[in-house]
């Protein structure tokens, strides 16, 4: 049977553990640090992800799904207590065959659901035994902001190999690929992964999820990942509605020549019977701030909509002739359009290898 992996043929995490030690080192060498002090920081991260490798290897899991061209193997983690798995949709959207691999056996799973913006999929094993998993679940609440040079580490099964772990570091953030934009704006690691890392959880040193691998680039090592609150906005919808449900007002949004306050972000159409129409936003209106977020030209717009949640209210500030306007909208869902405000078609991130 063909065998394909959802990820890149990148080098070994151990080179890049080393790698990345050797930097620590040097950046603790400049600050001053003694040399007794520095040699031992390579042994520290050692130590550190030995122990993350012991804690939260439980709570990650292989997933393979049969498609009309043959097998898919990737990577996914449990996300609560109940067992459901989080995952890359890529890995499952087209499959017949679900299975997810706990303590060495092969469970069937089905899909609950998949968010094509983000491309995030969740899976339910079909099994009664995840109580081993799922006790070690990664919570995706726990971490907020990521600030570039935070080490981390991605924990996925390469190849045929167990679930391996392997450090890099944040390097910063990007809104688009090409000529797509995200859902919400990914972090960008140095994080080389193996064939069979699509979809596995990067973690900080302290085991808090950052995020999920999206994308990967086999020419740099590098990977792009779906941060962990956009995860945790999605896994609130399953648990609480039953269902995904992301927002809309419908309110199509263009970049006006001149700014207003801290916007150029104007309101360019009304959609007839939308939230927005209902609400009294009028065309030509300047969006200032969506539910306490301040808006400043309109590429802002669809990362602070992919958090609107449809049937809840938010609250909009506008500019209107010079006069200052708070809004509140109850959001409706969706059906999917470009270019509307928490209405809007992200693109998947591109791989320029096989992480997607």
């Amino acid at each position: 049977m063909n065998r394909r992996s959802v990820s890149s043929s990148l080098p070994l995490p151990g080179a890049a553990i080393a790698g990345c030690c050797c930097l620590l080192v040097l950046a603790s060498l400049a600050s001053g640090s003694s040399a007794s002090e520095s040699t031992t920081l390579p042994e520290k991260v050692a130590s550190s992800i030995r122990s993350l490798s012991r804690e939260k290897s439980k709570a990650i899991v292989r997933i393979r799904c049969t498609d009309g061209h043959g097998e898919v193997n990737g990577t996914g983690f449990y996300i609560d207590p109940s067992g459901m798995v989080c995952t890359l949709g890529e890995i499952v959207h087209e499959g017949d065959r679900i299975s997810i691999q706990q303590d060495g056996e092969w469970h069937p799973a089905s899909i609950v659901a998949i968010d094509s913006r983000s491309g995030v999929a969740f899976l339910k094993s079909q099994s009664t035994n995840v109580a081993s998993g799922a006790a070690a679940f990664l919570n995706p609440g726990n971490i907020t902001n990521v600030p570039a040079q935070t080490p981390v580490v991605g924990m996925g099964f390469p190849r045929d190999a167990e679930a391996t772990p392997s450090l890099g570091m944040i390097t910063g953030t990007q809104t688009h690929s090409a000529d797509h934009f995200f859902c919400v704006p990914h972090l960008v690691a140095s994080v080389p992964l193996s064939d069979g890392e699509g979809g596995c959880p990067v973690m900080d040193l302290s085991g808090g999820l950052v995020g999920m691998v999206v994308s990967g680039d086999s020419r740099t090592g590098s990977c792009l990942i779906l941060p962990a609150a956009a995860i945790q906005k999605l896994h609130h919808d399953l648990l609480y509605y039953g269902r995904l449900k992301p927002g809309w007002i419908g309110a199509a949004i263009e970049e006006a020549a001149v700014p207003q306050g801290n916007s150029r972000t104007r309101v360019a159409a009304i959609q007839q019977g939308s939230p927005a129409e209902s609400a009294g936003i009028l065309q030509g209106d300047m969006i200032l701030s969506i539910s306490g977020h301040l808006v400043t030209d309109p590429e802002e717009v669809p990362a602070i909509s992919f958090y609107l949640t449809g049937g809840e209210p938010v609250e909009i500030t506008l500019m209107r002739d010079g006069e200052l306007k708070k809004i509140k909208v109850r959001c409706g869902e969706p059906t999917v359009t470009i270019g509307s405000l928490g209405n809007h078609d992200a693109a998947q991130p591109e791989a320029d290898a096989a992480i997607k």
